[in-house]
């Protein structure tokens, strides 16, 4: 398997901060628009090591690209940590994800919660 952080975000400049963040802490990482995408990426066989799924996106919102994940038999295992400047951790976590990263986040406590999935 192909060891990368899928970013999810319909924003452009959140997805180079994500990316910018990870690589500085040493992950790889590629980065999608849409929850489609994010669909597309986590059904191939490149599928992600982890992904960081936006919750507000226009074509289809995070927790409903959560609840495909987790019910698809490739991708249900991907670790998922869902970022939102919405109060929807105990919804997220109950679907299925890893951890909730509220917006505004602070870098490092993105950096904890990624290593802690990777430990």
């Amino acid at each position: 398997m192909v060891e990368y952080i899928l970013v999810v975000d319909d924003r452009r400049y959140i997805r180079r901060l994500f990316a910018e963040v990870l690589s500085n802490a040493g992950y790889e990482s590629k980065q999608v628009g849409s929850g489609d995408e994010c669909l597309g990426y986590a059904l191939s066989e490149y599928k992600p090591s982890l992904i960081l799924l936006d919750n507000n996106m226009p074509d289809i919102c995070g927790l409903d690209v959560l609840q495909l994940l987790k019910k698809d038999g490739l991708a249900k295992d991907i670790p998922v940590i869902m970022v939102s400047g919405e109060e929807i951790e105990e919804q997220a976590k109950k679907q299925g994800a890893q951890d909730v990263l509220m917006k505004p986040f602070d870098i490092y406590e993105l950096i904890h919660k990624v290593r802690i999935v990777f430990e």
